[in-house]
C-alpha cells in the first residue's frame, strides 16, 4: 500500500482473530520502528456527532479523535486500522500528520504480531482492560486522566 500523496510504501498488515479481543490488526512484514503503519480512514464529522455514536453502541466504537472540532470514525468508509486493538504496552502509538492520523512503529513489530496502541480513553467512565500486558493498568483509560488517578489513589490506599 502507498500512502496518498507520497511515494512512500507502507507496510503490509492483515485482519485475524486476536487474543485480546475479537479481530486485531497483525503486521504482514516486519516493521521496523519509527515506521509509519497505517493510517486511521473513516468518516470526518463533528466531535460531538463523534460523542453521539460512541454512546449509540458503546461495545464496539470506532470513534477516534483527529483535533478539537472533529472526530474519524472508521465504522464508516474505514479501513483495517479500525481493528487494532488496545494494549496498556502497545506496539505503535498515534500521530496526526497533515490532519490524519497515524500508527506508528513504538518498537520494532515482528510479521504476524497483533499491532496494537494504548487507546488512553478519557472521560467520565472507566473502560476495562482486557490485554493481558504484564503492566496492564486494568482500564484503557489514559493513566493520567481524573478518573484514574482517583483509582490509582484508591489502589495505594488498599496496599499500604
Amino acid at each position: 500500500m502507498v500512502a496518498k500523496g507520497s511515494k512512500r510504501v507502507l507496510p503490509k498488515v492483515f485482519v485475524d482473530r486476536s487474543a485480546i479481543h475479537g479481530e486485531g490488526l497483525f503486521a504482514g512484514e516486519r516493521i521496523r520502528k519509527g515506521r509509519r503503519i497505517i493510517e486511521y480512514k473513516g468518516e470526518k464529522i463533528p466531535s460531538g456527532e463523534g460523542t453521539t455514536r460512541s454512546r449509540d453502541d458503546e461495545e464496539l466504537t470506532y470513534i477516534f479523535t483527529l483535533n478539537d472540532k472533529y472526530d474519524v470514525d472508521g465504522s464508516m468508509n474505514g479501513n483495517e486500522a479500525r481493528f487494532a486493538n488496545h494494549s496498556c504496552d502497545g506496539n505503535a502509538w498515534v500521530d496526526i500528520i497533515r490532519n490524519r492520523i497515524w500508527f506508528i512503529a513504538e518498537r520494532s513489530i515482528a510479521e504476524g504480531e497483533e499491532i496494537t496502541i494504548d487507546y488512553r480513553l478519557q472521560g467520565d467512565e472507566l473502560y476495562e482492560c482486557v490485554c493481558g500486558a504484564e503492566q496492564c493498568r486494568g482500564y484503557m483509560n489514559d493513566a493520567d486522566d481524573e478518573l484514574m488517578k482517583k483509582v490509582e489513589t484508591r489502589r495505594d490506599k488498599r496496599l499500604a
